[in-house]
Formats: C-alpha cells, structure tokens, sequence
C-alpha cells in the first residue's frame, strides 16, 4: 500500500515490515475507515482529467493557428492534435500532482504516528486539523 512507502522513507523498515507496522498504527488508532474513505487521490485524478481537456483545447487552438504542423494527418488533424495536447496534459499534471498525494499521505500518517509532536510545533495548525476532523469523522478520530 502507498502508506508503507512513506513508513519506508521515515523509519527505513522493509517494505513488509513498514506496511504492516503502518496498517497496525491505522487499526490501533481506528482509522481504517479513514484512509478508506481518502478521497484526495481521486480528486486529483478528476484535475488531471481537466487540465488534459484544457491542454487539448490548447491544441485545437494550436491547430488552428499552425495547420502546417498537422498536416500530415488530413481529416484528422483536429482529433490527432487535441489527443496528443491532452496526452501531454495529462502525464505533466500527473506527475505534478502525484507529489501533492504524496504530501497529503505523508501528513496522514505523520499525524497518526505523533498527533503531540504535531500540536507541541505546530498548535495552531493541530488544532485546525483536529476540529476538521471532528466534524467528518467523529467517532473514529480518536482525540
């Protein structure tokens, strides 16, 4: 699972070891249902989806300005250079975004992990995050 990845980078267990330490640390704090019902990663995926469907658009424009660059296609310039802005779009705005899923995982488990060392640094921001979480899941957070 993509959160034994992040025990991996912080403790250096084995990949076994860290996904089952981390699954531990999830069920000990009743948070299963949490990390099941993480909704972030699709979210960014639906972005993806628009900013490839803007890069498309893109190309269309694109096209429309140079047809000399599509030329080669006939009928299907429009089609072949929408497919290939939005094929752009997308790999770029994944790979971008996938370190924003990343952070986000790595701020669930690092919160899960030492919820007072989070409060002793950063009170303000602890105390947003708890009162967040309150409100979506009060009976699993725990605190």
């Amino acid at each position: 699972n993509k959160y034994a990845y992040i025990y991996v980078g912080m403790y250096g267990y084995s990949y076994l070891e860290a996904g089952k330490n981390v699954m531990t640390l999830f069920h000990q704090k009743g948070w299963t249902i949490i990390i099941s019902d993480n909704l972030i990663s699709n979210v960014l995926s639906l972005f993806c989806l628009i900013i490839g469907g803007l890069a498309g658009c893109v190309g269309l424009v694109l096209n429309e300005i140079n047809p000399s660059w599509f030329e080669g296609y006939e009928g299907a310039a429009m089609g072949v250079a929408f497919g290939f802005s939005f094929l752009i779009g997308v790999v770029i705005s994944a790979i971008t975004l996938s370190v924003v899923d990343s952070s986000v995982d790595t701020v669930l488990v690092s919160f899960a992990e030492a919820p007072l060392e989070f409060e002793e640094n950063h009170p303000e921001l602890s105390s947003e995050m708890r009162d967040a979480w309150r409100q979506v899941y009060p009976a699993e957070c725990g605190f």
